[in-house]
């Protein structure tokens, strides 16, 4: 993994789609290597802090990366046993954020129409912290997928639900009235064709989003949750009617889930269902970005583990510039991070 410290004077979001094209066409020869790259960006609460970590394939072209998109923010290469250093009598809950609607359907991004009105992060951040002795992890898990998603499998070329078509449908009108019908043409609906449509043009990832949090308490773990699940209302397209749901994970199945969470791997998916109807949850790189970004000081928000410092002359921006604490040393391993610090490919799924 990958420890990265935001710079607090940076692009930020806007740097998002940028530094998600570089993931979807790097490490040059994966695809030639038997499969898409696997890649997962967590925020972490933890010791009342907001850390984030990234994990790739190929740690030295992602903190290329960082640095040409996120210029002086700082990056570590960290290890360690464990994903979650769980104390006895600790309470656990968890969920995943999946699409409301087909993923033919966009979220909010940063151009469509209506676009966000400010960095998602300033909302999503303040709902992951919590009391000392909490923790919160957001983690997405991503890899690239060919423009062919859009057909939206068999099913969807046969029925008019491709992309193109669920566009076209869209600036045809709807029909409205029963004795007297006629077609009704919105401007709800152009923009909502424009935005479906604009897709086309942009590289795409299969995504799973995971929620975890910890506390003393059960209730408090539950409510925590409910809370960061919550937040991601501002991913909603009014015009669109697209959103992330959150799917609660029962008792039974949380093993699996941290497990799937530990190994930072895709859920599986059916292979049957996704030749008939696609992909469940596509992100295109601006739906993605709003997720996967490092933010700046515009976010406002003082529990970030900011850089703030510009990196001198001559001293490359990927130095190992910042050490892990004791406390981090203690949670995390003797290299301060979470899980592991090589990937094993897209092994596994939740179970659930």
């Amino acid at each position: 993994m990958i420890r990265v410290r935001p710079f607090i004077d940076t692009d930020g979001i806007a740097a998002g789609p940028r530094f998600l094209r570089g993931l979807h066409t790097t490490p040059a020869g994966t695809f030639r290597r038997g499969g898409p790259p696997v890649y997962a960006a967590e925020i972490w609460f933890a010791d009342g802090k907001l850390q984030f970590y990234l994990r790739a394939s190929d740690q030295q072209d992602a903190i290329a990366l960082v640095n040409a998109h996120y210029p002086n923010s700082e990056t570590q290469t960290v290890d360690g046993a464990n994903f979650l250093d769980v104390t006895s009598g600790a309470h656990i809950a968890a969920c995943h954020l999946e699409l409301r609607q087909d993923a033919a359907f966009p979220l909010k991004h940063l151009e469509s129409r209506p676009t966000f009105d400010d960095d998602p992060y300033r909302t999503l951040l303040s709902r992951l912290i919590g009391g000392d002795d909490e923790t919160a992890i957001l983690q997405i898990v991503f890899m690239p997928v060919s423009q062919t998603w859009a057909r939206r499998g068999l099913v969807g070329r046969l029925g008019h639900g491709d992309v193109t078509r669920l566009a076209q449908t869209r600036r045809e009108g709807r029909v409205k009235g029963y004795l007297q019908p006629e077609v009704v043409q919105s401007k709800r609906d152009t923009r909502a064709a424009d935005d479906i449509v604009a897709q086309l043009g942009f590289p795409a990832f299969a995504t799973t989003i995971r929620v975890v949090t910890i506390a003393p308490d059960g209730s408090t773990a539950k409510h925590r949750l409910r809370r960061i699940a919550d937040a991601v209302s501002v991913f909603d397209h009014n015009h669109t009617n697209q959103g992330l749901e959150p799917r609660y994970v029962v008792e039974s199945h949380l093993p699996a889930v941290l497990e799937a969470a530990g190994m930072r791997v895709l859920t599986a998916e059916s292979r049957l269902k996704r030749t008939l109807w696609g992909r469940t949850n596509v992100l295109t790189v601006n739906e993605l970005a709003g997720l996967v970004h490092f933010p700046n000081e515009e976010i406002e928000n003082s529990a970030v583990d900011w850089s703030r410092r510009a990196a001198g002359v001559g001293v490359p921006a990927d130095v190992e510039a910042f050490s892990t604490s004791p406390s981090e040393k203690h949670r995390f391993g003797d290299h301060g991070r979470p899980g592991h610090d090589e990937p094993d490919g897209n092994k596994g799924h939740d179970g659930v």
